[in-house]
């Protein structure tokens, strides 16, 4: 899949984030660490870490998809629990910020979406 394309999926979901947690079905509960990444800066050149942070949260506060990039190396979609969004906007707030995030996993249409429900930095 090229880079524009799966850009321009994720910029898609980002549109559609209050349909995606209006979804939100109780998938299961983790506890996941790593990286607060702006997902359109990161699919397209990889952008991540401090070097990264102002423009990380000039996209969160623009309204770009977030994502955490696990210490594994798997991305996650971060998507708000429609009965408490303050979590979730708090890890915006964290961009390129390590931390630990709470909450519950599931996979739609190949997307790995993780809801969150607490997060901390570490």
């Amino acid at each position: 899949m090229s880079r524009t394309r799966l850009v321009g999926i994720i910029l898609f979901a980002g549109l559609f984030l209050p349909i995606l947690t209006l979804a939100h079905s109780g998938g299961e509960a983790v506890t996941v660490s790593g990286e607060v990444v702006d997902l359109a800066c990161f699919v397209a050149h990889a952008a991540k870490g401090p070097d990264h942070q102002k423009c990380a949260l000039k996209c969160a506060q623009m309204g770009q998809p977030m994502g955490l990039l696990s210490a594994d190396g798997k991305l996650y979609l971060l998507v708000a629990d429609h009965t408490d969004p303050a979590p979730y906007n708090k890890a915006r707030s964290m961009a390129a910020d390590q931390v630990e995030i709470k909450g519950d996993v599931s996979e739609k249409s190949g997307m790995t979406i993780l809801t969150v429900d607490e997060v901390k930095k570490r």
